[in-house]
């Protein structure tokens, strides 16, 4: 696989604790991030998401992923359909 250049600009604080836990992994920080991207991909691919979702992912920053607050929405619907009947 050809390898491009990438430039991060990250807190001096922060490159640091990955200079230190890159030492402790015995892995290179270039190694850590690429793991991590991978890892996010597969996490994303993983989500069921419709196509014309799919161009908004990464806009907004949410702290559960799309089926949590997905099943979320429908359980509050049917409470609400239940409260009707």
């Amino acid at each position: 696989m050809q390898k491009t250049k990438l430039t991060l600009y990250i807190d001096k604080e922060i490159s640091k604790k990955a200079k230190k836990i890159s030492n402790l992994s015995g892995k290179s920080v270039s190694i850590m991030v690429k793991d991590y991207f991978i890892s996010r991909e597969k996490e994303i691919n993983n989500i069921d998401i419709d196509s014309s979702i799919s161009k908004w992912i990464g806009i907004l920053e949410i702290s559960k992923p799309y089926k949590k607050l997905r099943d979320e929405l429908i359980e509050d619907k049917l409470k609400k359909y239940e409260n009707i009947s």
